[in-house]
């Protein structure tokens, strides 16, 4: 049977018996509360009743005593007569009593009232005629009567009462004996109910507390279709689900614990492997300090070790054991006995104990100490730098005795950026080298030799008495840069300029001392020296520092000329005077400053060509040359000069033939001409463009040949077309050495079979000896001034008239004795006109 339905079953019992003990006490509370109305209706009523008529009764005979005395009511008004108010009061005394005989209890009761009734209607008859007396005793009579009525029905209420006690004693016996066969049959029902549903559910209890303490091997029995035998199946297929998957649970924690232990040894190998291969010492000491843990890299610097050794033990040397010794955590470096540099780190471990790495940083305190010399030293030279030699510099000058004991010399290199360009880098590092231990050399203990740039040194000299030894030092470098230097076996030659400031002159011309104004003058005076031929030594005055600002403004107004176009091309002829014809012009270059007028060429060249703007200028003068003289005659030719700064630039032979092209201009006719200088960077981007314009039909002319490093190396290695004679030697042709010279050029080109012409012919008797030697083309103010583009034409035409510059310019004894008459000059000027 179900376990619902025992209950259900056991429920309904309980119900019918509770139901049965409400119904008995039902009945018993029915029944008392029966008797005890009978006893309010029949034996208290009646008694009432009764009592009443009694009362009423004795009110007559008690107003007729007081009539009788003579007495009066408390209102005022007379007593009535016993008769009247018996017969006033009868009719309500004979209701009670009715009433009382109605309700009376017993037999006796209902007879005793009965006979009240009966006397008290014989007294009503007899009032009239009996005397006072006689009244009173029959008053007497009936309230006698009255009282055994009364005694009567109490006795009948008692005992009816007594009954009701019985009766409730009874009930109450009733119903605990009801109330025990009600207990009875609950313990009853209880306890089928527990044996048909308690041994079960406590076996389902144990089988499922055996399984929840991991127990699996309960015999499980289910028997019957009830709620037990379901839950009995329910644990028995869960004990052996739980069974399956903990047999499941076992085989992947065996498979896992394989898996655990293979990666956990891969683990090992690899922390292995990276504790073996760091690069610092580590090792690990626990809070016994011993060491329990060791990498290869700590043995190998400290050599073979054990576990389990105490701190002390592991480093035998009693230098270094300090190392190891306990301490706080934190980071420093140790210096070894062998000169090794050690960085510790030390980190405290939980629970005891600490970890130590150690790294040989050697190596890297030796790169910072280089690093460090870098900084203050010239990588080339290994010479004080800049930073250090201005550092130096401030401090030297911190005192009144520095200051007036202080000297700086700033030093140029004249010639090496010729020789660096020519010879390569390599050979001039080389150079720099070896100029750097000539300085050093020259210089006495205590002085400082430094590079501050390029070719640039500088110098400061403490002395008694800074200006003689300044002088001195300065000399004796001039006298140490005439010796050449021999330089991957060849000798070569580079002087020197020297700037000098004294710091003394600062201070007593009451000027704040600081290394920028210092430095700054020092480099004046050494712009003075350059500029007044080089290889020598000035003093800073203070005039010069105006002479430096005037070039700073040389150079911003130059900036401006490019941009305003401020700059002109001017024409001077090339004339053969043998044949009388003019053969060419020679475009030079004029600028027209808006305040200074017209600017030398010699004073603003070497301006652009040192702040770089001689690419631009050289560019421009070339397009302007090709484009002007795309206008001329085509047997009329145009020599530009080409600056070695202009050479630099790898794409210089398309700039020129980008000119060519734009302007119409055949390449024969553009003649280009380079200095000797240029000669010196025999590098193969110069020949690569000199034989560019050779292959592009551009005639090659060697400007000022004889000036410089004149040599016949030049002539065969490069492909010139034509030698220029400088005017310094056409100047002073009653010199005897500047004739042979003139005559060994001439010679030297007539075995070359190369043209030449002389230039800076000022007068006829010039003319007439160099025409004599065998040069024929010449070029100077004798023939013309040069003049611009528009002027051409009437400058050809006055040399056609037989008119020369030199005719107006020149007393009348430089005049030609014989007038040039050009046969060519009046068609070429009208075809310049036209």
């Amino acid at each position: 049977m179900p376990i619902r339905l025992k209950l259900l079953v056991g429920c309904l019992c309980l119900t019918l018996v509770t139901l049965g003990l409400g119904v008995f006490t039902q009945n018993s509370q029915r029944e008392a509360g029966n008797l005890a109305t009978r006893i309010y209706d029949e034996a208290l009523l009646s008694l009432s009743y009764l009592r009443s008529a009694q009362n009423s009764l004795l009110q007559i005979e008690m107003d007729d005593l007081q009539l009788r005395s003579g007495s009066r009511r408390t209102d005022g008004e007379a007593f009535l007569p016993a008769q009247t108010a018996l017969s006033i009061a009868l009719p309500d005394i004979m209701a009670d009593l009715d009433v009382a005989l109605e309700r009376a209890m017993s037999s006796g009761g209902r007879r005793k009232i009965g006979e009240i009734r009966t006397g008290l209607q014989l007294l009503q008859q007899d009032f009239a005629t009996l005397e006072s007396d006689a009244l009173r005793m029959r008053f007497s009579a009936l309230d006698g009567e009255f009282d055994t009525a009364v005694e009567i029905l109490a006795g009948d209420g008692y005992r009816f009462r007594r009954e009701v006690g019985e009766l409730i004693d009874a009930s109450l016996r009733s119903a605990q004996a009801a109330m025990a066969a009600a207990v009875v049959l609950a313990v009853i029902i209880s306890l089928v109910l527990a044996r048909m549903i308690v041994p079960s559910l406590n076996r389902a209890v144990q089988v499922a507390e055996s399984i929840a303490r991991g127990r699996l091997d309960n015999d499980i029995l289910p028997r019957g279709h009830d709620e037990t035998a379901q839950l009995m199946r329910a644990l028995s297929t869960m004990q052996r689900s739980i069974g399956e998957h903990i047999d499941r649970i076992r085989e992947l924690m065996a498979e896992q614990a394989d898996n655990y232990d293979s990666h956990i040894a891969i683990q090992n190998s690899r922390f292995e492997a990276a504790l073996h291969n760091m690069t610092q010492g580590l090792c690990m000491f626990n809070g016994n300090e011993r060491l329990v843990i060791f990498n290869r890299r700590f043995a190998e610097m400290f050599g073979g070790l054990q576990i389990g050794v105490s701190a002390r033990q592991v480093l035998l040397d009693p230098e270094i054991q300090h190392l190891l010794a306990p301490g706080p955590d934190g980071s420093f470096t140790h210096e070894l006995p062998d000169g090794r540099m050690i960085a510790t780190s030390r980190q405290a471990i939980e629970g005891g104990g600490w970890l130590d790495t150690f790294e040989d940083v050697t190596d890297q305190y030796r790169a910072q100490a280089k690093l460090s010399h870098m900084a203050l030293h010239d990588a080339l030279t290994g010479l004080p730098n800049r930073v250090q030699f201005r550092d130096r510099l401030e401090v030297a000058t911190r005192t009144a005795a520095g200051v007036a004991n202080t000297s700086v010399l700033c030093l140029d290199l004249d010639g090496f950026k010729a020789v660096n360009d020519t010879l390569g880098h390599p050979t001039g590092d080389a150079l720099l080298r070896a100029a750097a231990a000539r300085l050093l050399s020259c210089v006495r203990q205590g002085d400082l030799v430094a590079r501050v740039g390029g070719d640039e040194f500088s110098i400061i000299q403490l002395a008694g008495d800074p200006h003689l030894a300044a002088a001195s030092l300065a000399q004796r470098i001039v006298d140490a840069f005439i010796e050449p230097f021999p330089i991957d076996g060849r000798p070569i030659c580079v002087g020197v300029s020297v700037g000098i400031f004294v710091t003394a002159e600062m201070a007593e011309a009451g000027r704040a001392i600081d290394a920028d104004s210092i430095i700054k003058n020092a480099d004046v005076a050494l712009y003075r020296a350059k500029s007044e031929g080089r290889g020598t030594f000035r003093f800073f005055e203070p005039d010069m520092d105006a002479g430096l600002e005037a070039r700073r403004q040389l150079e911003l107004d130059l900036r401006l000329a490019v941009e305003n176009e401020e700059f002109a091309l001017f024409y001077q002829p090339f004339v053969d005077v043998e044949r009388q014809v003019v053969t060419g012009f020679e475009a030079l270059l004029r600028w027209h400053h808006p305040q200074r007028g017209l600017v030398s060429p010699a004073e603003f060249i070497p301006v652009a060509e040192d702040c770089g703007l001689m690419a631009s200028i050289g560019a421009w003068v070339l397009e302007t040359a090709c484009r002007q003289a795309a206008a001329w005659p085509s047997e009329l030719a145009v020599s530009v000069n080409l600056s070695p700064v202009q050479f630099r630039d790898p794409g210089l032979a398309d700039i020129v033939e980008a000119a060519l092209a734009r302007a119409g201009l055949a390449s024969e006719r553009l003649r280009v001409e380079v200095t000797e200088s240029l000669l010196l960077q025999h590098s193969a981007t110069v020949l690569a463009t000199l034989e560019r314009f050779r292959d592009q039909g551009i005639g090659i002319s060697m400007d000022d040949f004889g000036t410089g490093y004149s040599s016949l190396g030049y002539l065969s290695r490069f492909p010139f077309d034509k030698i220029k004679i400088d005017q310094s030697f056409v100047r002073n042709l009653d010199d005897r050495e500047n004739m042979a010279i003139i005559r060994a050029v001439i010679g030297l080109s007539r075995a070359m079979d190369l043209s030449v012409i002389a230039e800076g012919v000022e007068t006829a008797a010039q003319r007439d000896i160099l025409l004599r030697e065998g040069c024929r083309e010449m070029q100077g103010y004798f023939f013309s001034r040069p003049k611009p583009a528009d002027e051409l034409a009437r400058m050809l035409l006055s040399i056609g008239c037989g008119t020369t510059e030199a005719d107006v310019d020149m007393p009348r004894e430089m005049a030609p004795s014989t007038p040039l008459l050009l046969a060519d000059a009046a068609p070429r000027a009208e075809a310049l006109i036209a």
